[in-house]
């Protein structure tokens, strides 16, 4: 398969205004957090701090350094399969677009379509990007949601431990995740019904005169499914390479999930609560993406004091979600922020050697 062109990357501007609207959502969850917990304060937060076991601290750190490396294992199997052996530096700088641009812009909307563009400037095809993108989501979501099931089994407590309203969001992100698991199954193998929907696309832009040629471009769409459906089938002969997918996904959500676990025991919490809490986390996941918030912020922070607050007091539960927030979700973007410009410096200094 030959390589495609690249396409641009979004403006700067565009990416300047996601960082602000990010950092003004995240501000204001912190203060909403801090300011509706009864007995809250900078210097109880720091005593709290101070008091946490610095061994499980340092669990949770490393738990938030295995999500996003686990995620780089799973997209470096995938890109090996299809014959495109990269690093496992490339493969983070791939998963740090995914998680940074998903954090900032609404219902995650644009972190494949950056994880694609840095994997088409290290000469992967679009249509591999394509597929490897697409059974990524699927397996991702499927991974959630098989955690879901089974905490719900084994702890029905922890669900039954939220508020109405907090049940309810959970319920409908469940219903949301599913619906996503079907939706990318069905792309993944119907190239079909794939190409309906890019052709109608491209109907769409004719209409408003936002396309040019476009004969040209729907006979590129008609050799881009080809290579697309030749690369789904091989895919579809891989039982083996699914399986060991899945499994780095369920670790890599797994990951994500014990962060809050690790920050739990680091301030004195209960070992034998340590699965409960495993449990009530996977519902907060569940439940995060039910509104299209920039990382999920607000939902995501409710849920968690909602669920805390069943065996915490407001003051613990606030100390928490912040600390439990902060380690698996703020640093983490802030270290994958980082290795983007890294990865960007890397590609315009490359870039600038070429011309």
């Amino acid at each position: 398969m030959q390589n495609e062109a690249v396409p641009s990357r979004p403006g700067k501007k565009k990416h300047l205004l996601w960082n602000i609207v990010f950092i003004g959502i995240a501000v204001l969850t912190v203060w909403v957090v801090a300011s509706n917990a009864k007995g809250f304060s900078l210097e109880n937060f720091r005593a709290y701090l101070s008091g946490n076991n610095p061994w499980w601290l340092s669990a949770a750190f490393g738990s938030m350094l295995a999500y996003v490396l686990l995620n780089a294992l799973m997209i470096r199997l995938l890109l090996r399969d299809f014959g495109y052996h990269r690093n496992l530096w490339d493969c983070t700088t791939y998963t740090a677009a995914d998680l940074y641009f998903s954090a900032i812009t609404p219902s995650s909307t644009g972190g494949q379509p950056m994880e694609a563009w840095y994997m088409m400037q290290d000469g992967v095809p679009g249509v591999i990007c394509t597929v490897v993108l697409l059974t990524y989501l699927l397996l991702y979501t499927v991974s959630i949601v098989l955690i879901g099931l089974v905490c719900l089994i084994l702890y029905p407590n922890s669900f039954l431990a939220f508020g109405s309203f907090g049940r309810i969001l959970i319920i409908i992100g469940a219903a949301i995740q599913l619906g996503l698991s079907l939706l990318y199954a069905v792309l993944l193998w119907n190239e079909q019904l794939l190409f309906r929907i890019c052709d109608w696309f491209l109907r769409l832009l004719k209409k408003l005169h936002l396309l040019r040629h476009p004969d040209q471009k729907r006979e590129k769409l008609r050799r881009s499914m080809e290579r697309y459906s030749q690369a789904t089938h091989l895919l579809a002969g891989r039982r083996r390479l699914l399986v060991k997918a899945l499994l780095l996904n369920l670790f890599h959500r797994a990951a994500q999930i014990l962060v809050t676990v690790f920050c739990f025991l680091a301030g004195g919490g209960s070992l034998a609560m340590a699965p409960k809490m495993f449990a009530m986390q996977s519902n907060v996941v569940l439940g995060a993406c039910c509104v299209p918030i920039p990382g999920a912020m607000g939902v995501t922070d409710y849920l968690m004091i909602d669920g805390f607050s069943s065996f915490l007091n407001e003051t613990q539960s606030a100390n928490l979600e912040l600390l439990s927030r902060t380690t698996s979700f703020y640093i983490c973007i802030l270290l994958c922020g980082l290795i983007v410009i890294v990865k960007a410096l890397i590609v315009r200094f490359r870039d600038r050697r070429q011309s």
